[in-house]
């Protein structure tokens, strides 16, 4: 059994999927005693349903205050080395935790990464997304640029979290990612499991903070963008960085671009060229983009152009799938 790691587990309206998750975590070897499930509102039947699994700890309040919260509520309980937080509709194999355990004891790392890959309702099954082996500095911008990891699939010394002031919770789109880049910011101790891996389950409700306004998404990028810059000023070795948080800002730029936000977009372009990022574009096809149409059309183009090449991804990962049926 896992003596030494606690589960952190925000519910909300989480009465179809919250067992599956908890059985897989017990099944992992975590003590019931040391999961801590927060139900963030009371809007359905998931208390019926955690009272038939016995030995957790379930704690409820009837306001709906956000998952930022309920994660700070529930790391306030834990009493234990570790801490993970796994989302209610996320489930995690057999050796996942263990083999994170395992990496970070080895190396008394502040955070370990593992394996994990993507599921759910209206998509196929994903490819297993490995972690690559970086330093946390490299770790820092590798996230910002899209290689991130599920937070099921992220293990976190506890006393780490406290440190570092927990979940921000202003945040509602992307505090995972804010929090990953803050602790990074803050240690060169991390690890990298290869055991097992969580499976980040996405379903379709209305109730999805993925669906957040843009608004709510630049808010975050902004807080990053500023620790970030922040850590840099401080050494000048990570001078090299810079144009690497241009890229991030330029990318933050287009996307406000491409949703109408003209003053934001103005300000994000802004920093990418003080920081010495003068490319037009953040890939090849923003670049093509941008140096047919400019930045302006380049950017709406873009954005018309993405919901079409997610149906056509969805469309190859569900052909390669039933291949291998």
């Amino acid at each position: 059994m896992l003596e030494n790691v606690s589960i952190v587990i925000p519910s909300y309206r989480s009465e179809k999927l919250i067992s599956r998750t908890i059985l897989s975590i017990l099944d992992a070897g975590v003590l019931p005693s040391n999961i801590f499930v927060i139900e963030d509102g009371i809007f359905d039947n998931t208390g019926d349903v955690l009272r038939e699994i016995s030995g957790i700890n379930h704690i409820s309040y009837a306001e709906n205050k956000g998952a930022t919260y309920a994660r700070n509520l529930g790391l306030s309980k834990v009493e234990t080395k570790y801490v993970m937080f796994i989302d209610s509709d996320d489930f995690v194999s057999e050796s996942l935790i263990s083999g994170l355990v395992t990496a970070a004891e080895k190396e008394n790392s502040d955070i370990a990464f593992g394996p994990w890959r993507r599921d759910g309702d209206s998509i196929p099954e994903g490819e297993l997304c490995q972690p690559p082996s970086l330093s946390t500095s490299d770790w820092i911008f590798h996230w910002i640029k899209g290689g991130f990891v599920a937070t099921c699939s992220v293990l976190w010394k506890t006393s780490k979290v406290l440190e570092i002031g927990g979940w921000d919770e202003s945040l509602i789109k992307d505090d995972d990612g804010e929090l990953a880049v803050r602790g990074l910011i803050s240690t060169n101790s991390l690890s990298i499991s290869t055991q097992g891996y969580s499976t980040y389950w996405q379903h379709n409700s209305a109730f999805r903070v993925s669906s957040a306004p843009i608004e709510d998404q630049l808010f975050t990028s902004n807080i990053k963008y500023n620790n970030i810059l922040n850590w840099i000023k401080k050494d000048k070795s990570l001078n090299k960085y810079k144009v690497e948080l241009g890229l991030y800002c330029y990318k933050a730029a287009w996307n406000a671009r491409a949703r109408g936000l003209e003053k934001e977009s103005v300000d994000w372009l802004s920093r990418a060229r003080d920081l010495g990022y003068k490319s037009n574009g953040f890939n090849n096809k923003t670049k093509l983009l941008s140096t047919l149409f400019g930045f302006r059309y380049g950017a709406l183009i873009y954005s018309n152009l993405l919901p079409i090449n997610s149906k056509i991804k969805t469309l190859k990962s569900a052909f390669r799938t039933s291949k291998h049926v």
